[in-house]
């Protein structure tokens, strides 16, 4: 297969697929892309469909990351959203704070601390977090139309990639949009400020605890991913979609599709603002590892079983975004004891393995709080 050349930020290359078009697409200029670019015309057309499904798996499985381009988007819908967060961001602070509440675990409003799993720095950055329902709206501004509205969007792309997935997974057709046609999709719109300590990234390196992740565009360069035990600045042709495998796909997959550490770095002197929308079953969806995948990964199951709801809660509870009431639920949940066990027998990921060491020092970091009282 050929080979495409890249050469990144830092000078260094690095070497991905050329993911041709099939005959009857209109070849276009090859874009020097740093994650594999898929054109999502081989999925609208039937006789494509397949070369779709094997360039997209392909591309979860061994990076995490790919670029979708021709998504037949509305580009108004998107504007218009980032135009009203840009809006929001840029008010005063004491209009922003009337939509913070910290009980809501983060799951809804404004954010305005979080740090990535095992980290203690918090991420130099604020957010706001819209679903599909029960969202708080502020009085001052319009938020509603234009999120509500690219909500409605998303959902419809992400339907098509929903579809893929299932049937490689051993499915059928509907079973992840089955989940997530009600689920806990979220909508982040997110302000990354000027001028981080030297220290500090705009988001410490972290992987995404959904199913899976859509990101439109941003105003500014500073995403990198892990690739290889190396930083890879993700660059992609314009307008196209970057999507990237999260932790709830990793697990029902087991370990198949790569959930990837990546990180937002910022850059001198410049703000960044982005929306990604975060695709989520109902809490109550299991996402345990498929009899299908675990035999295509080996036939060991390297992933616990668990609900939605315990993924999420674990993950807000090593974030810090966790109320008193989820803490106490991930404590009884069980889910915590699963991940140990696969741990104790030897077989866990390394993506498990890094749950239960963190774990292991937030325990660390309780008993010496609980000491000094």
């Amino acid at each position: 297969m050929k080979t495409l050349t890249t050469k990144t930020l830092s000078g260094a290359f690095f070497f991905f697929p050329v993911l041709a078009l099939a005959s009857t697409l209109t070849p276009e200029p090859i874009f020097e892309s740093s994650i594999p670019v898929i054109d999502m015309r081989l999925y609208e057309n039937s006789e494509t469909q397949e070369e779709f499904s094997q360039q997209f798996t392909k591309a979860l499985h061994e990076i995490g990351f790919c670029a979708l381009t021709h998504t037949g988007f509305d580009e108004k819908a998107l504007e218009k959203s980032y135009q009203a967060s840009i809006e929001f961001f840029k008010s005063p602070r004491e209009k922003k704070m009337e939509l913070y509440f910290p009980d809501l675990n983060g799951q809804r409003g404004l954010v305005i601390k979080e740090n990535a799993q095992g980290k203690k720095s918090v991420d130099f950055k604020e957010f706001l977090h819209f679903g599909k329902k029960k969202n708080l709206w502020p009085v001052w501004m319009d938020l509603k139309t234009p999120m509500k509205n690219l909500i409605k969007h998303l959902d419809e792309h992400s339907e098509k990639l929903q579809d893929v997935l299932s049937r490689f997974m051993g499915q059928k057709t509907d079973f992840l949009q089955e989940m997530t046609v009600d689920g806990d999709c979220v909508l982040r719109a997110l302000y990354y400020p000027k001028n981080p300590l030297s220290d500090q990234f705009w988001a410490a390196a972290h992987t995404d605890i959904d199913l899976f992740t859509i990101l439109p565009m941003s105003t500014e360069k500073g995403l990198e991913i892990l690739h290889n035990g190396k930083w890879i600045p993700v660059k992609v042709p314009k307008d196209a979609f970057i999507i990237n495998c999260g932790d709830m796909l990793e697990n029902m997959s087991n370990g198949y599709f790569k959930s990837s550490v990546h990180r937002v770095v910022s850059q001198p002197q410049k703000e960044r603002f982005s929306i990604v929308y975060f695709v989520h079953p109902r809490n109550s969806d299991r996402v345990d590892p498929l009899e299908a995948c675990i035999t295509l990964t080996g036939g060991i199951k390297r992933f616990p079983d668990a609900c939605h709801l315990e993924m999420l809660a674990h993950r807000l509870v090593e974030i810090g975004l966790a109320s008193t009431a989820l803490k106490a639920f991930d404590k009884e949940s069980g889910y915590i004891d699963r991940v140990k066990q696969l741990v104790i027998d030897g077989v866990a990921s390394a993506a498990v393995k890094k749950t239960y060491n963190t774990w292991l020092e937030i325990q660390k970091v309780n008993a010496c709080q609980t000491s000094k009282k």
